[in-house]
Parts: structure tokens; C-alpha cells; sequence
């Protein structure tokens, strides 16, 4: 196929991604969706919603909501039900309790509390003392509303003992235990009551949250970069593939940029979080090998207006109640299928959260906002479900598919029930008989890994390439690799590039950095710029671009392929003590870095594209006689090491490359110090393979790249 034609394919599978990943879903007869609800927008009736396909989440998505227009107030009144545990000074003095205890007839220890007020779309919820741990099946909640002077009955409310951060992080050794908060929407006053088998928790509080009530309120559609750090600015569009400048060539097919599509995200300025509510300083960051499903146990009947002020009462009693550092899910979807952003830090990022007790360092997770034991989910909040899953479990190198994912202590599917985790009924009967449909539509969204590798072709030849720098004359000159029709391995002529390029220090051949369709080179100058020249496909660059200031004192600088899963190309340095990406966009400059390993030994980092099985690109660092790999977890970063077989130490460089023997496996150049040979050492499952001669000669050049 022409590069050319190839291009236009894959940018055709990019638009239509999103249509695609409802193609697998039974017919619209057998679905039933008791929750969805057709409200008229502002000034108009309701316009017919496609019935199938991603086509009807996109309508969905597309549309736009009434959100606050600023910040929102929500608050928590905190009755206290028992009294604290003693201290080691002495009993504390007691406060005045808004409860009356009883014993209930088998003997269990029971409290109902005094009739509280609501004010709002009120929810509420029941926490007790840091430290108690209480087993959830010896202890039950019941609530109760008064509305026009009727108590309804008694509805349960739910405690799971595995809800919550992990209990050895720091947010976890500050967080008050307590049940599930539950929404009672409009009424004039509740009530909840208490049984324990053995004595009632100390310290326990009946939180009755108020979510607030916007000033005023815009439409709009949901944001798409709420991952963006303050002042930082989007991302630039995908670029416009540009007509080839040389001959087009059947073999000449570089990788166009694939990518799993991002889902429409409401921020969480669209639903009017606090920012003060929550503890900055305790944002962390570190894994994500599975996706996991919650509900909220909320009420099912909320109006699409009525959303913003559910995640503020969610936020504020997960905050204000149960001390804990910010909202505990990473991302929410009402009924209506609209996605918000849950905790803090970065949609695209592997932010910590409190959702599955011991495999939140692991694992994100979204919540459906309604009670999934009794009612079924609607077909948009499982359309929604398979667009999210499929394009956060991408950026991370995870088949939607996958079976066997290492997730902390155990392995799981790549998505899962909070059930699967745990002895929860979460996320409900009915929502968690969806998780296998889930699965099939997030599998079906899913784009490949292709676009991720670290690209090295750029002279147009169906194998990869070096750039080099003549030392004689600073020439800019690639290298091309050849395989012979025997399949033995060896080196063409260089390509005189016509560039000379003075005062650099550090030479990257980047991929289709600018997603041209073509293969460009990175470079740093001395004075610590770096510059992308863009390729032309047949071994000719362009005008440089400066992409970034102040990399002179960056180390271990390399182009690693689309670490973050966006399409882009991006560089990995270290700096400060740290390993960091650098997201690239392309000509646009660099975006704001962020940690991605601790401090790592090593005189060169080589991005090596995705050496193991999974989807996120790999680095290798030349450890004195050693190759040790990095494997990568996408935006989450390098995930550990592991030495490789095979003694370095007789080579100055050491350049990981494209599969040159296009046989599946990425693959090492390296130069012999004593002699300048070209040596290719070809990967294998457990390290290197024996070096291969492909050339004399290199010791006419003084950076390679």
C-alpha cells in the first residue's frame, strides 16, 4: 500500500474509532434501560438519539450541559451518635449525643439517631474513629426521610470494609471508616439507625451534606484537556499529513499515529469542586495494570442537573467525613452517560486512588452514579464505560482484554468489579452482569499498539535507520540498515542530509514526531535548546523548530516513542535527581514534564519501543557491563528494572532500534570501541542475542542517535 494511501486509512480509522466500539453489542431489543430519561434541552425538544453503535455515546457526549459558571460551597453538618474512645490522658470529655440507644431483640447493640434537617439535594452518610475496624457483616445502617410530613420506610445503606484508601498509605492512616454515602435528594429530614453485634464503634457521626447551590450556570460541552497543569496549554491538533517530496515508494509505510480516542470528560470545574476541600500535597502517582467498576449506592431517579451537586456531596463527605485526601474515584458517569473527572491530578495520569482497598497504588476506577442492586444500567452509562476503559487502559499498554494483569498481591482481568477485589456487593447485581460487555466494547475501541513504538525509519526503506554526525565536517547523515535477500543483516550507504550541524551535544532520531507520516530527528545544542528538524521521508530534513529551553543539564536524554499514549512521539531526561517525560507536540513546544522514575545509574538511555508483550514503550539504560530494561506503563512511567543478558562494556554506543529483520522484536546497535565496527545485537526473549557484523567505518562519526 502507498504511504500515502496508508496515511489516509489510519487518520479514517482515528475519526471512526469511536464509532466502532459498539459494533459488538447485541441487538437494540434486548437492552433494557429502565434509567434512561429524555429531557429537553434549553428551549427545544429532544432530538432523535441514534439507537446503536459508539454513534449514540458520541451524541451523548456532544451535547451540553447547565454547569456551574464558578466554585461551589457544599457542606457537612456532623451529628455525633457514641462518644469518643478513651485516649491515654483519660476519657475525652463527651459531646452531647444525638441518638438514643436501644438493644435490639437478639441482644445487638442498636442506636437511632434524632430527625436532622436537609437542606438541598441532600445525601448523608456514617463514619466512626480512625483505628476501628469493624467487619461489615456485623453491623448494619439503616436510613429514613421525612418528606410532607411522611417518614418513608427504612432503606439500608451500605459498609464495605474494603471501600476506601490503602490503610499503610498516608492518606489511609488519617481516613475515618463509614458507610457508602447515600443521596435522599429533596427532603425535609433524616434519620438513621444502627445495629452491631458486638458494641457500637466509637466516635460515630451522621454526616448530612448539603451540596451547595450554584449563582449561576453556563452550558457547555464537556472539556477535553482537564488533565492540563496550571497555565499549561492544549495539545495541537494531529497534523494534516504533508504530500511525500520524493517518489513514493510501496516499502516507504512509517507507522502513522495510532491511538486510542479520548472520551469526552466533563473537568471538575464543570461541576463546581472546591478546590480547598481537598490536600494538595497528598496527590500521588504510580501504576495502572486494570480498570475496576464501582456504583455509588446513590439514588437512581436524578436529573441531569441535579449531577454536579451529587459529585459535590460525594467529594465533600469523602473529604470533610472520612478524612480523606480528595474524591475517592478517579472518574464518575451518571445515567445520562456523561464522564466527570473524579480525583485530582490528571485524567491521563496513573493518579492514586481510594476505591479498592489494596490495589489502589495499581488500578483506577470509575463510578457509577446511581444503585445498581436495584435497577439495571442504562445503555449510554455501558457505552461510557467501554469508551473510558478502553482509552485509559491504552495510555497504560493494557488489552482491554487481557486476562492476567498484575495488580499489586493478585491478577485480575484488565477490568473488573470492585467485587472481584473483595467481599462487596459493588458495583450492584446489575452492573456488574454488564462487565463482560464492557470488556467487549473497550476491546473494540481499542486502536493497537502500532503507534507507540519508537519509529527509526527515515530514509524510506522497510527497515530502520541511524542518524549520525560526521565528525570531520558536522555533517547531519543517515545511516540506513539492509537486509540482504538471505536475511543477513548489514549497513547501506549514508545519506549525505546536506545539514551541518554545529554546537549540538546530543543527537535523537524521534519517530514522526510531527505525525506527518515521515521520520524526524531531535537535537540538543550546547547552549541546552532543542530542535526538531522535521524528515521528508527519502533521508532530507527541514527547517529546525526549537521545541524546548534548558536541557543542558538533563541527562540520560532520549526520544522513547508515545510514552503517553496520545499520538505524540515524547523524550524521556533526568533531571533533579528524577527520571522525567517530556510530552512532545509536535513542532509546538514540549509539555509540562512529570516524574516517571526515581533516580536511575546509568551513561545512556536508549528507547527501545516495546520490548515486552504489553502496548507502553520500553527504555534500556547501559549500566557499566550491563543492559537493563525499563519496562514502561505509559504516562505512569518505568516500572521497575531488569538486567538482560549479554556484556556491553566493549561498546561505546549503545542504540536501541527498530525490529531491523522485521521478525517482531526491537533490536540493539552498538559500535565496537577498539575497532569502530558496527555491531547489531539482535533482541530475544531473555536479553541480546550474539553481536552480528554490519559495518566498518563507524569511527568516523562522533554522535549517533
Amino acid at each position: 500500500m502507498p504511504a500515502s494511501k496508508s496515511r489516509f486509512v489510519t487518520a479514517c480509522q482515528q475519526l471512526l474509532a469511536l464509532g466502532v466500539v459498539l459494533a459488538v453489542l447485541t441487538p437494540a431489543a434486548s437492552i433494557v434501560t429502565l434509567d434512561v430519561v429524555h429531557e429537553a434541552p434549553l428551549g427545544g425538544a429532544v432530538p432523535a438519539a441514534p439507537t446503536s453503535g459508539m454513534a449514540a455515546y458520541s451524541h451523548v457526549s456532544a451535547q451540553a450541559s447547565l454547569v456551574p459558571a464558578a466554585p461551589v460551597e457544599a457542606t457537612v453538618e456532623e451529628v455525633p451518635l457514641t462518644a469518643p474512645a478513651t485516649t491515654v490522658a483519660g476519657r475525652v470529655k463527651a459531646p452531647t449525643l444525638e441518638a438514643s440507644r436501644t438493644t435490639a431483640a437478639d441482644g445487638a447493640a442498636a442506636l437511632t439517631s434524632t430527625p436532622q434537617p436537609v437542606t438541598g439535594y441532600g445525601a448523608v452518610g456514617v463514619t466512626w474513629q480512625h483505628g476501628l475496624a469493624v467487619d461489615d457483616e456485623s453491623i448494619e445502617f439503616g436510613v429514613r426521610t421525612l418528606d410532607d410530613g411522611v417518614w418513608s420506610d427504612w432503606a439500608p445503606m451500605e459498609y464495605h470494609d474494603e471501600h476506601g484508601p490503602d490503610p499503610d498509605s498516608p492518606e489511609g492512616q488519617q481516613a475515618r471508616p463509614g458507610t457508602t454515602e447515600l443521596l435522599v435528594g429533596e427532603v425535609d429530614q433524616v434519620q438513621v439507625q444502627v445495629t452491631a453485634q458486638d458494641a457500637l464503634p466509637a466516635d460515630m457521626k451522621l454526616a448530612v451534606i448539603d451540596p451547595g447551590q450554584s449563582e449561576a450556570e453556563e452550558l457547555e460541552k464537556a472539556e477535553i484537556d482537564t488533565g492540563l497543569l496550571d497555565g499549561e496549554q492544549p495539545a495541537p491538533a494531529p497534523a494534516t499529513p504533508a504530500a511525500p517530496e520524493a517518489a513514493e515508494d510501496e516499502a516507504m509505510e512509517l507507522s502513522a499515529a495510532i491511538y486510542t480516542p479520548k472520551p469526552t470528560i466533563y473537568s471538575r470545574a464543570q461541576w463546581g469542586a472546591d478546590e480547598r476541600l481537598r490536600d494538595k500535597g497528598s496527590l500521588h502517582y504510580y501504576e495502572v495494570h486494570a480498570g475496576f467498576v464501582h456504583h455509588t449506592v446513590n439514588a437512581n431517579e436524578y436529573s441531569r442537573a441535579e449531577v454536579p451537586g451529587i459529585l459535590r456531596s460525594i467529594y465533600a463527605y469523602h473529604t470533610r467525613s472520612r478524612g480523606w485526601s480528595d474524591v475517592g474515584y478517579n472518574y464518575l458517569v451518571d445515567r445520562f452517560g456523561r464522564i466527570w473527572e473524579g480525583r485530582a491530578g490528571g485524567v491521563d495520569r496513573p493518579v492514586v486512588g481510594a476505591h479498592t482497598q489494596g490495589y489502589n497504588d495499581y488500578s483506577f476506577a470509575m463510578s457509577a452514579i446511581g444503585n445498581f442492586e436495584l435497577k439495571k444500567p442504562g445503555r449510554a452509562m455501558v457505552q461510557a464505560y467501554g469508551a473510558l476503559f478502553a482509552w485509559k487502559l491504552s495510555l497504560h499498554g493494557v488489552a482491554a482484554s487481557s486476562t492476567n494483569q498484575v495488580v499489586g498481591p493478585r491478577t485480575f482481568p484488565g477490568i473488573n468489579g470492585h467485587r472481584d477485589a473483595g467481599s462487596t456487593a459493588c458495583p450492584g447485581k446489575y452492573l456488574y452482569a454488564k462487565i463482560p460487555k464492557i470488556r467487549k466494547l473497550a476491546a473494540g475501541a481499542q486502536q493497537g499498539w502500532s503507534g507507540r513504538e519508537l519509529e527509526s525509519n527515515i530514509a524510506g526503506s522497510p527497515h530502520p535507520d541511524l542518524v549520525v554526525r560526521r565528525a570531520s565536517d558536522a555533517r547531519l547523515m543517515v545511516w540506513p540498515t539492509t537486509v540482504s535477500a538471505t536475511g543477513v543483516a548489514g549497513m547501506g550507504r549514508p545519506i549525505d542530509t546536506g545539514r551541518t550541524i554545529k554546537r549540538v551535544d546530543r543527537l535523537m532520531n524521534a519517530g514522526d514526531w510531527d505525525r506527518d507520516g515521515f521520520g524526524d530527528v531531535v537535537m540538543r545544542k550546547r547552549n541546552g535548546n532543542l530542535l526538531v528538524r522535521p524528515g521528508n521521508g527519502a533521508g532530507q530534513f527541514g527547517k529546525a523548530t526549537r521545541i524546548g529551553t534548558g536541557f543542558g543539564g538533563v541527562k540520560l536524554l532520549a526520544a522513547v516513542g508515545d510514552m503517553t499514549g496520545d499520538g505524540w512521539p515524547d523524550l524521556m531526561g533526568q533531571v533533579g535527581g528524577v527520571m522525567r517525560i517530556y510530552p512532545g507536540r509536535g513542532a509546538q513546544a514540549l509539555g509540562s514534564s512529570y516524574v516517571a522514575h526515581a533516580k536511575i545509574k546509568g551513561a545512556r538511555l536508549s528507547g527501545i519501543g516495546r520490548w515486552d508483550t504489553d502496548g507502553a514503550p520500553d527504555s534500556l539504560v547501559r549500566s557499566g557491563r550491563s543492559l537493563v530494561l525499563y519496562p514502561g506503563n505509559g504516562p505512569g512511567g518505568l516500572t521497575g528494572a531488569r538486567t538482560l543478558s549479554g556484556n556491553v562494556s566493549a561498546y561505546d554506543w549503545v542504540i536501541g532500534i527498530r525490529d531491523i529483520g522485521l521478525v517482531g522484536r526491537p533490536d540493539v546497535v552498538v559500535r565496537e570501541k577498539a575497532s569502530g565496527r558496527l555491531l547489531l545485537l539482535p533482541g530475544t526473549a531473555n536479553g541480546v542475542g550474539a553481536p552480528v557484523h554490519l559495518d566498518t567505518g563507524a569511527e568516523g562519526f562522533d554522535l549517533a542517535g
